[in-house]
């Protein structure tokens, strides 16, 4: 689904941001290293709308991302490719 109005632009100022821009590095340096996997504690994230935010913008990556508790868990594509073979 598609973002409309407000959240559409506010997504996409929040995906141009520095806070998704750390998290995206976080990311690929996880992946650098050779983890399957990313896990970020939920307090990192921010606020619950921050966190809507980069959940919804990793997946749009082509991340898969699972909630846990108190966390999120990023997979890397390379994961996700495998699983998908």
């Amino acid at each position: 689904m598609a973002a409309q109005g407000q959240a559409a632009v506010s997504l996409a100022t929040f995906n141009t941001s520095e806070k998704m821009a750390d998290i995206r590095n976080i990311i690929q340096i996880s992946e650098a290293m050779g983890n399957i996997a990313t896990v970020f504690a939920l307090e990192y994230l921010g606020s619950s709308r921050e966190a809507i935010f980069i959940i919804t913008l990793l997946r749009q990556d082509g991340y898969t991302v699972e909630h846990v508790e108190n966390a999120i868990i990023v997979k890397s594509r390379k994961e996700n490719e495998h699983a998908e073979s």
